[in-house]
């Protein structure tokens, strides 16, 4: 067991291949205690989480999740959700003027709470030599999600965190020193050139051919979003470059609006049926 928390968070590095091997319930247990003994707004914990552990449950969390099959093999998967129903049913009994699921305010402290409870439990499971992956992909298929796991009104699925045992340790991805991401008493830009050396030293080296369809796919969704004029602009800096940038792959070919996730209409009326007001 590793209780350096300093060596923890250096060392911290998502994993997306896991052994089928189950994790000791009293190790879950410390894991869980740890998650909620986060800190959250007003003391007040409105996050609950759900575990799932069910291989066919499993499954169809895969499916939610872009067919990530990890997802599956894992032994545990935790959905960290906004939850305002305990109050609500307390204030029941306890009558108390509360429009905490009304105001845009308390959404967003919702998710921080929920976000800060997760963190917390995966920094103490690398202290177990376990490994974690964050998947922000349930929030494309929310609604579906709600319904596989039974969640009620007054509660929204944030995040799932897949969590177990990996095939191998996997390696640390390079993240911006701080000199790039602090800032002193007020937000100060960077010198341009400054803020591209350092983009370049940490993605720099994840350069993929331009490939025909790879350059053609970037530049119909540059088209789409931001116009033909803009699309051009990338599709030609691609072609002079003869590669493909970190921010171009995944911007341009995989966090896309796609068939099957929900549209902003589509939030706003699975907010409105859990019985939320903030959209």
């Amino acid at each position: 067991m590793n209780d350096n928390i300093f060596d923890i968070i250096s060392k911290r590095a998502t994993c997306r291949s896991f052994i089928e091997k189950e994790i000791p319930e009293e190790i879950m247990d410390k894991l869980l205690d740890a998650a909620c003994k986060s800190p959250s707004s007003g003391g007040f914990q409105t996050y609950s989480i759900i575990k799932v552990t069910e291989k066919e449950k499993k499954k169809q969390l895969v499916q939610l999740s872009r067919n990530q099959r990890f997802i599956e093999k894992a032994p545990v998967n935790l959905v960290f959700c906004i939850d305002f129903r305990r109050v609500k049913r307390i204030i029941e009994v306890e009558p108390s003027p509360c429009i905490e699921t009304d105001t845009f305010m308390n959404f967003w402290m919702g998710i921080i709470d929920a976000a800060i409870s997760a963190q917390t439990l995966c920094l103490a499971a690398e202290a177990y030599g376990l490994k974690t992956v964050y998947i922000g992909n349930i929030i494309n298929t929310v609604d579906e999600v709600a319904k596989l796991l039974n969640i009620p009104q007054y509660v929204c699925p944030v995040i799932m965190v897949t969590i177990g045992y990996p095939t191998s340790i996997p390696k640390t991805s390079l993240k911006y020193d701080k000199s790039i991401l602090v800032h002193e008493e007020e937000y100060k830009d960077i010198d341009i050139d400054v803020l591209m050396e350092a983009y370049k030293k940490k993605d720099g080296n994840q350069k993929i051919k331009a490939a025909e369809k790879l350059v053609e796919k970037i530049y119909n969704t540059a088209k789409a979003y931001h116009g033909e004029e803009y699309a051009e602009k990338c599709k030609q800096y691609i072609l002079e470059k003869g590669i493909v940038s970190t921010y171009q792959y995944w911007f341009g070919c995989y966090y896309l609006e796609e068939e099957g996730f929900l549209s902003m209409q589509g939030y706003k009326e699975f907010m409105k049926g859990q019985g939320f007001k903030w959209l």
